[in-house]
């Protein structure tokens, strides 16, 4: 395998200085814009208000709404997709993409928590459709950013003792990536790619933020990725974990032909805090009319409690957006974990 590391035409670096990384179209549309620090780019939010949001969730009663089903998958079920592309939703931002003998996955989040420990953090609300283990070798990862619920050590280290596949990130997350045992990493800026004899990966922008720690903030690139299969010449975006922006018209300017979008839908409740780094659903089913692509997964719900909205508030509500805009129900898949579809 080769792999030829590309600029595209609308390569920059405004989005960085060299220590840290920022977004670069000023703040949300419904956000105070006096509370905005152009340095960061940042909201600054008043530390009781987080503080306040923090403890009454951690003190959170039960949930109401359902968790999405898991149907369970073999190994056989994995080994054999056919010659037309097809996705597998995982939970949470994990997508299986197949083709013939090509296996690409996003984010692999396998773990019963997302956190810097085993014992406190988010827990997964959902069974696993198939284990780690199981999985099909895997040729290549495509990571958004470094966030626990990404970037999950357990599984990603699993998976490079294992098959050691190739591995997309956004710039400085590849020390993370060799921690964990992978020896072939590129790490990619917004608007660069790595084209190879079956497929290329072209890292795009994405409005969030990153940080492992409580001093590490932003001092990795986060990132949304164009995975493109030269056998079909099909078109998946991984939007990965983002606000709604600009970027996605952007984007669509420069791939005039998507064939799927990978879109989180969850995670987005109060808004006062979230609208700065995560869609709503409404906003979700907006990007992907901007992206003028043709289908849509909805990713990034159901599988672990981060926000405020109900177990399945953001089905519902994509559903419904979705309606609002006359999309043709073909178009939309919110599925099971474990469900798959070709394309």
């Amino acid at each position: 395998m080769t792999y030829e590391i590309l600029k595209l035409p609308q390569y920059h670096t405004k989005h960085h200085n060299g220590r840290r990384f920022r977004n670069i179209w000023g703040p949300h549309s419904d956000s105070d814009a006096t509370r905005f620090d152009e340095a960061s780019s940042d909201i600054r939010h008043r530390a009781l208000d987080v503080a306040s949001w923090i403890f009454r969730k951690g003190l959170g009663g039960q949930k109401s709404g359902k968790v999405p089903a898991v149907l369970p998958l073999t190994k056989a079920d994995l080994e054999q997709p056919g010659d037309l592309p097809r996705t597998v939703w995982l939970g949470h931002a994990a997508v299986l993409i197949q083709q013939g003998d090509l296996n690409i996955i996003t984010d692999p989040v396998f773990a019963d928590r997302v956190s810097p420990v085993k014992f406190a953090g988010p827990r997964r609300l959902c069974g696993r459709a198939i284990e780690t283990h199981d999985l099909p070798r895997i040729d290549a990862i495509v990571l958004s950013h470094n966030h626990y619920d990404h970037a999950e050590a357990e599984t990603l280290a699993g998976l490079a003792r294992r098959d050691n596949p190739a591995v997309y990130v956004p710039l400085r997350v590849a020390a993370l990536m060799r921690s964990l045992g992978f020896t072939r990493v590129f790490e990619l800026d917004w608007w660069q790619a790595v084209e190879t004899e079956s497929y290329k990966v072209t890292c795009l922008p994405a409005k969030h933020f990153s940080g492992r720690s409580a001093t590490d903030r932003n001092e990795t690139l986060w990132a949304s990725f164009m995975i493109s299969l030269c056998e079909s010449n099909k078109h998946i975006y991984f939007a990965g974990d983002t606000a709604y922006s600009p970027h996605f018209t952007e984007i669509a300017d420069v791939f005039e032909s998507i064939d799927l979008t990978l879109m989180p839908i969850g995670a987005y409740l109060p808004r006062w805090f979230m609208r700065e780094v995560h869609v709503s659903p409404d906003e979700a089913v907006q990007a992907f009319l901007d992206l003028k692509a043709t289908r849509m997964l909805g990713i990034h719900w159901g599988t672990y409690d981060l926000a405020d909205e109900d177990l399945d508030q953001p089905r519902l509500e994509t559903l419904a957006a979705a309606e609002r805009h006359a999309i043709d129900k073909s178009r939309l898949h919110i599925t099971d974990v474990g469900a798959h579809f070709t394309f």
